[in-house]
């Protein structure tokens, strides 16, 4: 329910009706909203993406809704896309470094800065961090 409050505070929902012991009481044009938000939601469409399509899909130009779900559409399809690209580079950089681990002896005390288990990237090479994804 702490999503349908969110929704409601961000404007992607109206604020409900009350019911006389405080409960919210959404009708059914708020239902077929959250709907439409939580299916947007799915698609992988930002809470700004959806404020931006609201107002065109709560018009009678449908095509004008379907064209605008297409470029939104488009536009997650290309973050993919790159996103896959950065991964497959991460994941040859884990695989080189593991092949360099496996390859080298390990020397017998560890280093404070972990230089010897994790080894330096090669020039021009820029390494992603583990933690940050």
């Amino acid at each position: 329910m702490s999503t349908v409050r969110y929704y409601e505070r961000i404007g992607l929902l109206g604020a409900p009706t009350r019911t006389t012991s405080g409960y919210r009481d959404y009708d059914q044009d708020a239902a077929t909203r959250l709907l439409f938000v939580s299916r947007a939601r799915s698609l992988g469409l930002s809470c700004p993406q959806i404020a931006e399509l609201l107002p065109v899909w709560g018009g009678a130009d449908c095509g004008n809704a379907k064209d605008r779900v297409v470029r939104l559409i488009d536009e997650k399809q290309s973050q993919i896309t790159a996103r896959i690209a950065e991964l497959t580079a991460f994941a040859a950089q884990l695989n080189g470094v593991r092949d360099d681990l496996e390859a080298s002896t390990p020397p017998s005390a560890c280093r404070d800065d972990l230089s010897c288990c994790v080894p330096a990237a090669p020039a021009g090479v820029t390494v992603l961090p583990l933690l940050d994804r």
